[in-house]
């Protein structure tokens, strides 16, 4: 591998795959729905798929094998950790304080202020026009960067005393397809700019102080801390619920304009409505070859080649939910809980009961659904 990025092996695996295959960018475009640019960026380097099983059914139509299949998982795996921050490190601390995210970690993103109730001023939808929107605010679900609890409330660690041996990364702004996506904004329409290309959904969301709306897909990737010596084993996932309140008045805005994908990656299924919700684990499939995703299983060693990348689908109708995700790990006779949130704050979903909207390309405008 020499001094190659893991971004730069996927690359180069993803090439020798396509010209092993004898297949056209123009030929392998067609059959996966999508653009020989595309293709051509992938092969390159240019650009990493935002989700594996683009990657997967590509290096399935040029004919790779289990192993070669297991091994590009594992690159992209690395690559996306390093997409857009360094995997962070758990910061030890007593028990009885919040967790905090580790100091040698800057933020990638901007983050958003201290959640407030939103205000007693009618909607816009149901004022006079000349009315405006007082903007509350609304939980923003970034990038997470993940802190730590141990078994028996210490934050990391066999009696808190030591950090879980784990490093990571997460995205919680991932699209359904890539394209599908909504969210509640407290703004007018006029007020709110067009939606955002996938990658770019963290900034808008950011700007606009928006929540997801229905339904949130957080993905986590785990990496054994180099040096661990034992493995670490990822046993269990757990779904705890911060609190509930009424589901947000905000008017929704769509991502897409109609968006579709015959890929549905393996999952942990979760229902916020749920007094107790559980990560049920999904098998996801190829409809379009009729291949079938296993559903994701734990317990899972991991180790510093041998990364875990962990997908949760959460959905939410009946209430606005904050929520977070814990796993239980052990290592050498160590044992604790992971804890994963947004940047100290739990993520946020919220069923919706406002207006829907779609962006009109032509007139540049949001209209109703």
């Amino acid at each position: 591998m020499g001094d190659a990025t893991p971004a730069q092996e996927f690359a180069r695996a993803l090439r020798e795959l396509k010209e092993r295959s004898g297949l056209s960018f123009g030929a392998l475009s067609t059959r996966l729905h999508t653009s020989t640019s595309t293709l051509h960026r992938y092969c390159s380097g240019a650009a990493l798929p935002q989700e594996y099983a683009t990657a997967d059914r590509l290096a399935a139509l040029c004919g790779a094998t289990e192993p070669e299949r297991r091994h590009l998982h594992r690159l992209w795996v690395l690559a996306d950790a390093q997409r857009g921050a360094t995997p962070a490190k758990p910061a030890p601390g007593p028990p009885a304080e919040p967790t905090a995210v580790p100091s040698d970690v800057p933020p990638a993103e901007p983050t958003a202020e201290p959640r407030a109730a939103p205000g007693p001023a009618r909607p816009w939808w149901r004022r006079r026009p000349t009315a405006r929107l007082t903007v509350g605010l609304a939980a923003l679900l970034l990038t997470a960067a993940l802190t730590l609890d141990a078994a028996g409330g210490a934050k990391a660690g066999t009696a808190g005393e030591d950090a879980a041996p784990l490093e990571w990364t997460t995205r919680s702004h991932v699209w359904a397809f890539g394209c599908g996506h909504r969210y509640l904004v407290d703004a007018e329409p006029q007020d709110v700019p067009a939606p955002p290309v996938a990658q770019d959904a963290e900034r808008w969301s950011a700007a606009r102080r928006a929540v997801h709306a229905e339904a949130a897909i957080v993905e986590i990737t785990l990496t054994a801390e180099p040096g661990t010596g034992a493995p670490v084993v990822v046993e269990a996932a757990h779904i705890r619920i911060a609190e509930r309140r009424a589901p947000l008045p905000w008017p929704v805005y769509r991502m897409d304009n109609g968006c579709g994908g015959s890929l549905a990656p393996a999952a942990f299924g979760v229902d916020l409505d749920a007094d107790r919700p559980l990560a049920h684990p999904v098998a996801g499939g190829d409809a379009a070859t009729g291949e079938e995703f296993p559903a994701p299983r734990l317990p899972f060693a991991l180790g510093a080649d041998e990364p875990l990348l962990l997908r949760f689908e959460a959905r939410a109708a009946t209430g606005d939910v904050d929520w977070y995700i814990e796993l239980d790990w052990n290592s050498g006779g160590r044992s604790g809980t992971t804890r994963i949130d947004d940047d100290g704050r739990p993520f946020r979903t919220s069923g919706t009961t406002g207006p829907v909207l779609v962006h009109d390309l032509p007139t540049g405008r949001w209209l109703p659904e």
